[in-house]
């Protein structure tokens, strides 16, 4: 049984039970990089951060503890466009999980010797994203391809936001945004919903006058940028970025669809054309990065830099057969069912299906139903398929590459189909 319900503030609940011992919560706020500017880039995801480490009734280590002795899990994590902090435990602990929950978000009080604390935490985590090839690699390219506006911002932020940033901003930033109508909570597992729509009365501000915040992405322009990053590295990491549909798009099932063709799968053209057939690399994938309003389909590949050259001229073969020549009907049926089968193996996972719910009313005000998503992808034509590669694929786009000095490190930029 799946359930919705807006409250006189505008915070929402979905909810869906399901026949299983135990209950995943999550707390979805939408704010992440895309609502930051110069400034206050980095804020939403140190502020993530922050929410652990106590309020006026807890601390840090009693929020652990108290999580800890239920054998709960907690976690948060931070995207370009939402925050959310979840637990998954025993589904008679869910009240536990919501009154913790539900302190942090409303009550932390940032002290200062534990922003202190944290925010040498963050500046590590910034600089080990630095070291990990392709962290660097998807922020380069989203930079490449949204170049100056907020949705090339990285989640993580300007490592100088976090050195220089003071608790009286942070908290700011924090109240502009966790704000009931533009929350929305989500859970997923074995509870009564009478009950639970008592807990979130009593844990949630749910009368006070409020509407929904509309969730709305910053205008951003597509570019065709080349960008590059040296990094005495062992291998070359190369992407590229086509303008595509948005996540509210009537295209977006079709979209999927495509890139599984392309390079989403074991069987798919690329994979077997770069790494199979060729030995070329052994990470070689696509896949759509959407948000509200505009998107991108995406080829990543890491391999060795003196095969570069070739791999790029084997996209380019890939993608000039599939605009010459269409993809095929087994092709299309192979794809949409792993579309389908995926979906389906993904939302046995209570975790993962409440990701999907919050994420889904969030971003498009709607809930999330598995039948109907099944219904869509099955219903994609070979036709759909074709007509969106040409639209798509036939325009410019951005590319990156970040590894090793080499005379081929711009063969990304320069395919041609």
């Amino acid at each position: 049984m799946q359930y919705f319900k807006q409250y006189k503030s505008g915070l929402r609940l979905v909810a869906k039970a399901t026949d299983v011992y135990t209950v995943s919560l999550g707390i979805f706020v939408g704010v992440g990089s895309v609502m930051e500017d110069e400034n206050t880039n980095g804020f939403s995801h140190f502020i993530e951060h922050l929410l652990f480490k106590g309020t006026p009734t807890r601390t840090a280590q009693q929020i652990s503890e108290e999580m800890d002795n239920i054998g709960a899990n907690l976690n948060a994590f931070t995207s370009k466009e939402v925050t959310c902090y979840y637990a998954k435990s025993a589904a008679e602990d869910l009240e536990k999980c919501m009154d913790v929950l539900s302190d942090m978000y409303l009550n932390a009080d940032i002290p200062q010797e534990e922003l202190d604390r944290e925010r040498g935490v963050v500046l590590e985590e910034i600089k080990m994203s630095e070291d990990i090839p392709d962290d660097v690699s998807t922020d380069l390219i989203a930079q490449a391809v949204y170049f100056d506006g907020k949705i090339g911002q990285t989640i993580l932020g300007k490592a100088d936001n976090i050195r220089y940033c003071d608790r009286h901003s942070l908290l700011n930033f924090k109240k502009k945004h966790y704000i009931p109508g533009n929350t929305v909570i989500s859970v997923c597992g074995k509870f009564d919903f009478t009950q639970l729509d008592k807990m979130v009365c009593k844990y949630f501000d749910t009368e006070s006058e409020g509407k929904v915040v509309e969730y709305v992405n910053p205008q951003s322009g597509y570019t065709n940028k080349f960008l590059h990053k040296i990094k005495e590295i062992e291998q070359a990491h190369l992407q590229i970025s086509w303008p595509a549909c948005g996540i509210d798009s009537s295209e977006i099932h079709t979209l999927a669809i495509l890139s599984n063709i392309l390079g989403g799968s074991m069987s798919s053209r690329l994979y077997q054309a770069v790494r199979e057939r060729n030995g070329l690399a052994y990470s070689v994938y696509s896949y759509p990065s959407v948000y509200k309003g505009f998107g991108t389909l995406d080829v990543y590949m890491g391999l060795s830099p003196e095969n570069v050259q070739k791999a790029c001229d084997l996209v380019a073969i890939e993608i000039a057969d599939i605009l010459k020549n269409g993809v095929t009907e087994t092709e299309l049926k192979r794809a949409k069912v792993q579309a389908v089968n995926s979906l389906i193996m993904g939302v046995e996972s209570t975790l993962t299906l409440m990701r999907l719910m919050g994420n889904n009313m969030l971003k498009l005000s709607k809930q999330y139903d598995v039948a109907r998503e099944s219904e869509l992808y099955k219903k994609v034509t070979i036709e759909q398929v074709n007509a969106l590669a040409r639209k798509y694929l036939t325009n410019t786009f951005a590319s990156s590459y970040v590894g090793p000095n080499n005379d081929q490190f711009d063969a990304v930029s320069k395919i041609r189909f």
